[in-house]
């Protein structure tokens, strides 16, 4: 535990020396996003690279920990720790992978299926280094359903990273959730990877705050999206329930719900799910009345509670447990219903139909 907190803060500590430089590297190579699309409502040019910030600050301190505080446990001879930590390299070099597709989509747009096949490859990766779907024992099974679930995250993810602070805050909070059960379950190396990438998002966050300095861009979503798909696979959930398995469904219920949710909005007006639209969760809190900052403010809070509420379910009886997962199934079931009933100013006769954006990725407000 002492380790993953000093992971936390160290993270923390070079994401935020790490980020102005990508913010003066970004402007210095053009870099940047531009407002040149009718999804992008910022009005001024903004700096990418923030993903690349997160990934180094990550990566750096969990490597230094590994090498320091770690060096009993065989972290620091030849090769590295290679048999003790391997599930911390696929997370590494899988994690790059992420990045790079992140880098090369955010520098000129990839094809929907080329991200595929970079996604698919990072999972396979995870596969490779014996992280699959833990309550699942059959591998003919168990591996398909684990590149699906990293796919899935991954996208995800990308999806949620329209507003100001709001990917960072949430992963940040959803991080903090596996690390408590981590600790729980007394997985060191799950802990200390989910304490250093909530604090790589922490040290990122105040630059990335409303109004943003410098955007994660798809590296950083897709880097994130990717870590906390495969920290979430290492661990064990269930300390009394087998309902428990289901926990990273809730940790992570604002990216999978939304993409939920766009799927089936898109779906009904006859647009392509991976197709931009102004329909997001997000979007639709802000056009209820909401700031920004609210609203990342709410969703990592929200994101915290209903961890919380998981993890204890996890020590209760399975009909108690049943009870909370009910109740969850219901708030999930009745948020969509009036979510997506909500009539949003484009669905307005006047301002035309959503289908009139023409590129591929999401509003960014």
């Amino acid at each position: 535990m002492t380790e993953s907190i000093i992971a936390l803060v160290l993270a923390a500590a070079l994401a935020a020396l790490l980020t102005p430089l990508a913010i003066r590297i970004a402007w210095a190579t053009g870099f940047l996003d531009r407002p040149n699309s009718p999804l992008k409502t910022q009005r001024e040019p903004v700096a990418y690279l923030g993903g690349a910030a997160i990934a180094a600050a990550f990566l750096l301190a969990v490597a230094i920990v590994k090498l320091t505080l770690m060096r009993s446990r065989g972290f620091a001879h030849w090769p590295l720790g290679l048999e003790q930590g391997r599930g911390v390299y696929a997370i590494a070099f899988g994690g790059l992978i992420a990045l790079a597709l992140g880098l090369l989509d955010d520098r000129r747009a990839l094809s929907p299926g080329a991200k595929f096949v970079g996604q698919v490859l990072g999972a396979l990766v995870l596969v490779g280094a014996g992280l699959r779907v833990r309550f699942i024992h059959q591998e003919w099974l168990s591996i398909p359903l684990t590149v699906l679930w990293v796919v899935t995250v991954t996208n995800a993810l990308n999806f949620v990273d329209i507003m100001d602070g709001l990917a960072a805050s949430v992963c940040a909070a959803s991080a903090a959730v596996f690390w408590a059960f981590s600790v729980g379950a007394g997985r060191g190396n799950d802990a200390l990877a989910a304490a250093a990438l909530a604090g790589a998002c922490l040290g990122f966050l105040p630059y990335n705050w409303r109004p943003a300095r410098i955007y994660m861009g798809d590296a950083g979503s897709h880097f994130l999206g990717f870590c906390l798909a495969a920290i979430s696979l290492n661990l064990s959930y269930s300390h009394t329930n087998a309902l428990s398995v289901f926990s990273p469904l809730v940790i992570l219920f604002l990216p999978l719900f939304d993409l939920a949710l766009m799927i089936v909005i898109r779906t009904r007006k006859g647009i392509r799910p991976w197709k931009g639209s102004p329909d997001h969760t997000p979007l639709r809190l802000k056009a209820m009345g909401l700031s920004v900052p609210q609203i990342a403010a709410l969703l990592s809070a929200m994101t915290l509670a209903l961890g919380g509420l998981v993890y204890w379910a996890s020590y209760l009886e399975f009909s108690g447990a049943a009870l909370v997962w009910a109740g969850l199934a219901v708030f999930a079931l009745a948020s969509g219903l009036l979510l997506a009933r909500y009539r949003m100013p484009h669905d307005l006769p006047a301002a035309g139909a959503a289908s009139s954006f023409p590129c591929s990725g999401d509003t960014r407000v």
